[in-house]
């Protein structure tokens, strides 16, 4: 076989450039809308919401350093009325105050000539306070302890990235445009108001106490943040750091959880980054609406409440492994994406993918048994931000509608389409790839140089890969240029020969995507003969070649599964794979999974390849290895809605899930690990969805003592076991799980209960479920999703479009920018019939923004693959169920 000295030496070879290098960081070449002879330094910004009217006042003072002379001032803002504007002390006529809201600019024309130097702006504007988590939002929530019916309490908060910081103050709201800023709020006196530093100073005003926090250091505006409402908080400090859980009124030991992680994350951190966390305050603060995941502002970060607070008593084993994830994909961008910042949003990425494989490594680091790398590789909930997985990612990079990591980004409009898989997720999977194939030190080290280097200040990719390049002394720009910037990823066929010779081919994977253009990767491989140890190969073009491999042995490429690539293997060396699966370990296992699925959706397999590889695994209670197969089973149960195949499908599926099932059981047993616990939950919940009757017996069993006494029910069975009750809930069951839900003030456990409700499959129930969304029973950014989860979950997404495309307006109303482009057309990614990708384009064109071309291509593309992969895969479904009940 190759040896490590001939890979070794493979760095050194200068490689043919295939594409345009991306250049270093440079303030004058970076892109954007604003000029840039004008650069704002500090910001002073005083806000007064008016909380009864739904609106706020404001004034700032900028001072500006006027680069080259200038005759208009031009900047960002939205949603603003400027009532008045000076230069240097000097008002500006009404006639010179220009708002163009269809470009989100604020210009101001100068009566004369402003000379190059310091100069100062002073605005007064005002503004209204939303509901859909864009600029300032207000939360209704219903406090802690509070009797069902009692009034709903207010809290602010705000929600700038991408770009609605200037909607709340005018700014230049690009990322390169670093500067200081200084917030003074003025709320009631009996309000606790946060921002991204300590609180400098409080009087008493007229309107109730002005408070005044400290200046930052300099950042991008959209990592501001103002919160405010009757807050409680916990606190502890680590070393120099003074660390809080900030929530609503009663809830902040739920927080205990969180604290404690974070300081533990923090430690961590300071160490892996080399450059201590710089602000005297780390704040994770507890939202109880206004959007659904978290947000990275500098010192102040926000998280929707059920991402940050963890009740012993009632949360789950899964709530808690999110919670650390998500505080540690968080945390990781204090330093990833608030120290340093990407230049533009085409480099979102060196954001999102590092903060994403960062946040699992740490994760992993402290939790091994959570099997993290090997769930992150799965796909999740798809309501859900943080549970994006590489699976998931992968599966959207074989289509002709994927675009490569870096992807050009023309304007601040298109920044929010720059939020999704492949962004988060192959991102931090071509990451982990590199740190594996430069060693875990050697990586450490160049990130230590690029944030030395570059903090306080704005990069691109390419400073990255130069520090990664200086740290290893090897070419890793030209490496991953492949991998960021063309779009797309390689299978490596896999070709016995005699003589233990193996021969390899690299080729674009796709999945139904005809003529894709042919593309090439520098590939790290790694590669071993079962039992031996893992070697590594840079296969540097489209053939190369292994020695010396024994012809009787089992080899296996992508080690572990590490690597961003699929491998299709010829039949000899699959059936070598086969006999040696008890060897092989859970990551490998999980891999050979994944692959042979993908092989099936691409059309390179028939579906008896991936069944044949389930009945072939040893019996085993591994999570990942499970749910790799739970969301397969589920995926077609899900295809056959509605087809007469469907009965004897759900039969066969049951039975390769029961096995695992009654080695776990109902009970959690005293020693098992959470791992288990997390299983036997999918198990339940996939079971139900198949229609297992001794699981719904068992679930309806359960949910009754429930109601008599809730700690009847662990936490971790109280999601699935709602589920399965949910979805075959009669009218008075549906009713007691309403109940319950407007009862509750836990964020956590009222999700449970209106997703138990969004399962239901009995049409006149689902009929009653989705008006739901239109009113203020779930928080906003919840309140959308129901409709989506109806539409995945219950088995009537024809229901769900309808609904939705009737109360379009409202609905919309309640999603925040991530989510006004992609709402409609993901509604129809559960269709599988070609007619409704014809219906959901003439939407498109009447109803949505151009912005939104992209979502709509991708949803268009998803059901005519699911209209495709249905009509073949249907039949050959069809013969395995035979061949398996002989």
């Amino acid at each position: 076989m190759r040896t490590g000295l001939i890979f070794a030496g493979l760095f050194f070879i200068i490689l043919r450039a295939t594409m345009n290098a991306e250049k270093p960081f440079n303030f004058e070449d970076t892109p954007g809308k604003l000029p840039k002879e004008v650069v704002p330094v500090e910001y002073s910004v005083r806000i007064v919401p008016r909380v009864g009217q739904i609106t706020f006042t404001g004034t700032e003072t900028v001072k500006l350093s006027v680069r080259h002379s200038v005759h208009q001032l031009v900047l960002n803002a939205l949603e603003l009325e400027i009532a008045d504007a000076s230069v240097d002390g000097k008002a500006l006529s009404k006639s010179a105050i220009k708002i163009d809201n269809k470009n989100e600019l604020l210009t101001l024309a100068l009566p004369s000539e402003l000379a190059a130097g310091e100069h100062t702006l002073t605005l007064s504007f005002s503004g209204k306070i939303n509901q859909r988590g864009q600029g300032l939002f207000y939360m209704p929530y219903q406090e802690q302890g509070s009797p069902a019916g009692a009034g709903k309490k207010i809290m602010l908060g705000t929600q700038f990235e991408a770009t609605d910081a200037r909607r709340f103050f005018p700014c230049w709201d690009e990322p390169v445009f670093r500067a200081r800023f200084q917030l003074t709020a003025v709320v009631p006196e009996s309000w606790f108001a946060v921002s991204n530093m300590p609180i400098a100073s409080e009087t008493k005003s007229a309107d109730g106490k002005e408070v005044r926090f400290a200046a930052t250091p300099p950042m991008s505006s959209y990592l501001n943040v103002f919160v405010a409402g009757k807050l409680d908080l916990i606190e502890s400090r680590s070393g120099s750091t003074q660390l809080r859980v900030i929530t609503t009124k009663g809830k902040a030991e739920m927080g205990r959880y969180a604290l404690e992680a974070t300081a533990q994350i923090l430690q961590y951190y300071n160490d892996y980054f080399g450059v201590p966390y710089p602000l005297p305050k780390l704040d994770q603060i507890a939202l109880p609406g206004g959007f659904g995941g978290a947000m990275e502002n500098w010192g102040g970060i926000t998280y929707y409440e059920s991402a940050l607070l963890f009740d012993p008593k009632n949360s789950s084993a899964e709530t808690k492994q999110n919670i650390y994830e998500v505080l540690a994909h968080e945390m990781a961008h204090q330093w990833f994406g608030d120290l340093v910042t990407m230049a533009w949003w085409d480099n979102l990425w060196l954001n999102e993918g590092f903060a994403s494989w960062m946040g699992t490594k740490c994760t992993a680091h402290f939790n091994p048994k959570w099997e993290v790398w090997l769930r992150r590789n799965l796909p999740r909930d798809p309501t859900r931000r943080a549970g994006i997985a590489r699976e998931q990612a992968m599966e959207g990079d074989a289509r002709s509608t994927t675009h490569p990591i870096q992807q050009p980004i023309a304007t601040e409009a298109e920044a929010n389409s720059a939020f999704d898989d492949i962004t988060y997720k192959k991102g931090q999977s071509f990451l982990r790839m590199l740190e594996s194939f430069l060693g875990e030190e050697v990586f450490r080290d160049g990130i230590r140089r690029y944030i030395a280097a570059h903090k306080y200040s704005n990069t691109t990719t390419a400073d990255l890969w130069n520090a990664l390049s200086e740290a290893s002394k090897k070419p890793v720009g030209e490496i991953a240029a492949g991998w960021t910037e063309q779009p797309g990823f390689p299978v490596v066929k896999v070709k016995r020969g005699e003589g233990g010779k193996v021969a390899l081919t690299q080729e674009r994977f796709t999945v139904n995507f005809k003529n894709a253009p042919p593309l090439e990767w520098k590939i790290p491989l790694t590669y071993a003969v079962v039992g031996e140890a893992a070697e590594t190969l840079l296969m540097t073009r489209k053939t190369d070649k292994l020695e010396n491999v024994p012809a009787d042995r089992a080899l296996k490429l992508n080690v572990n599964g590490a690597g961003n690539y699929r491998v299709q293997y010829d039949d000899v060396s699959w059936n070598l794979l086969l006999q040696a699966l008890p060897k092989l370990g859970v990551e490998d296992r999980v891999n050979l999974l994944s692959d042979a699925w993908a092989q099936v959706q691409a059309n390179h397999a028939p579906v008896s390849l991936y069944f044949g590889l389930v009945e072939e695994l040893p019996a085993s209670t591994e999570l990942a290895e499970r749910e790799q197969l739970i969301n397969v089973l589920d995926y077609i149960n899900r295809l056959l809605i509605g087809s007469p195949e469907r009965n004897k499908f759900q039969r066969s599926a049951r039975s390769l899930l029961r096995p695992t099932f009654e080695a776990l059981g109902w009970e959690p047993k005293a020693d098992e690990s959470p791992a288990a616990g997390n299983l036997r939950a999918s198990l339940i919940t996939a079971l139900g969805d198949l229609n297992d009757s001794e699981i719904i017996a068992g679930c309806r069993e359960r949910f009754e003592k429930y109601l008599a006494d809730p700690a009847s029910l662990a936490p971790d069975l109280r999601p699935p076991v709602l589920a399965v009750v949910g979805r075959y809930a009669d009218e008075e069951t549906w009713n007691k799980l309403h109940e319950l839900g407007l009862k509750t003030t836990s964020i956590e456990e009222k999700q449970n209960y209106y997703n138990a409700l969004a399962g239901v499959i009995e049409p006149k129930l689902v009929k009653k479920t989705l008006p739901i969304a239109l009113t203020d029973e779930l928080p906003t950014s919840r309140a959308i999703f129901l409709v989506s989860r109806v539409a995945r979950q219950s088995d009537h997404p024809d229901m769900a479009w309808d609904f939705a495309k009737a109360n379009m307006k409202a609905l919309l109303a309640k999603t925040d920018a991530l989510g006004a482009t992609r709402y409609a057309p993901g509604l129809f990614t559960f269709f599988s019939e070609n007619s409704r990708a014809d219906e959901l384009r003439a939407y498109a064109k009447a109803n949505l923004p151009h912005t939104g071309a992209p979502e709509v291509a991708k949803a268009v593309d998803e059901i005519q693959f699911r209209s495709e992969f249905k009509r073949r895969v249907t039949p050959q479904l069809t013969a395995w169920i035979e061949r398996k009940n002989r």
